[in-house]
Parts: structure tokens; C-alpha cells; sequence
């Protein structure tokens, strides 16, 4: 299974599993380390994870209903090379849901909240639950 994403230039090819190789691997989008599902690039080393492989380019977030958050690969030319995520508070410098007054979420932020607010908890189901 193979995927060509706007946002790369090279093929980049479906994996199930971890493998060794990619042990110390980080996703481009999210920039957490990869794990289960993903999709990688053999040219360059870039990866993704499944989740936000397919993430979508534009979400009607329920927490900012005034303006859709769009996905881009970096931030608006006008916040120079980082922005600040509205949601956790730090700052992020790729891929960022931004909108047109100024709204700014990380990726995971993004989909978290969203998930969230649309009571989507089976997107949670990978998490693992610690007994108190």
C-alpha cells in the first residue's frame, strides 16, 4: 500500500508494524515518536502516522465555530518560522492548524479537541489505562 501526500514529494509507503529500523523515528506532523500503523518515506526519512496521515485538511471545530481551522504544512509567512498552539500553550514551528484571525492549533491538539468534542472516544482506544 503506497500514499502520495500533498505535503511530500516522494512516495511514501504504508508500514503495519514497528520495525527496528524506525525505532528512533518522529512523525512530521505531530512530532510524537511513531508507533503502530505509519506511513514513511525510504528517499528522505520522513514519516507519519497513520492517524495523521489522514487527518484532514480543514476541520469545522466545534471549540471555533466562527472559521474552519485549515491544516498547513508550516505557519503563515506573517508568524515567521513558529506559532503558538491556543490549546496546550507551546509553541510549534510545521504543520499547524491555523486560522484566518489567528487561531492556532498543533495537529494533536487539534484532533484531540475535536475528538473530544464530538464525543469520538473510539479514536482513544490505542491509549493504554493505568489502574490507580
Amino acid at each position: 500500500m503506497e500514499s502520495q501526500h500533498i505535503e511530500h514529494e516522494h512516495p511514501l509507503v504504508f508500514n503495519e508494524e514497528l520495525s527496528n529500523q524506525r525505532e528512533k523515528a518522529y512523525c512530521s506532523r505531530c512530532l510524537a515518536r511513531i508507533s503502530g500503523p505509519s506511513f514513511s518515506c525510504v528517499e528522505c526519512g520522513f514519516y507519519l502516522h497513520k492517524r495523521c496521515a489522514e487527518a484532514p485538511l480543514e476541520i469545522n471545530h466545534p471549540f471555533h465555530r466562527k472559521h474552519p481551522l485549515v491544516l498547513l504544512p508550516n505557519p503563515p509567512e506573517a508568524y515567521g518560522y513558529k506559532y503558538f498552539c491556543d490549546f496546550c500553550s507551546k509553541y510549534g514551528n510545521r504543520f499547524v492548524y491555523h486560522c484566518s484571525c489567528g487561531l492556532h492549533f498543533h495537529v494533536k491538539c487539534a484532533l484531540f479537541t475535536f475528538n473530544i468534542a464530538n464525543k469520538n472516544f473510539g479514536v482513544f482506544e490505542h491509549i493504554a489505562q493505568k489502574d490507580p
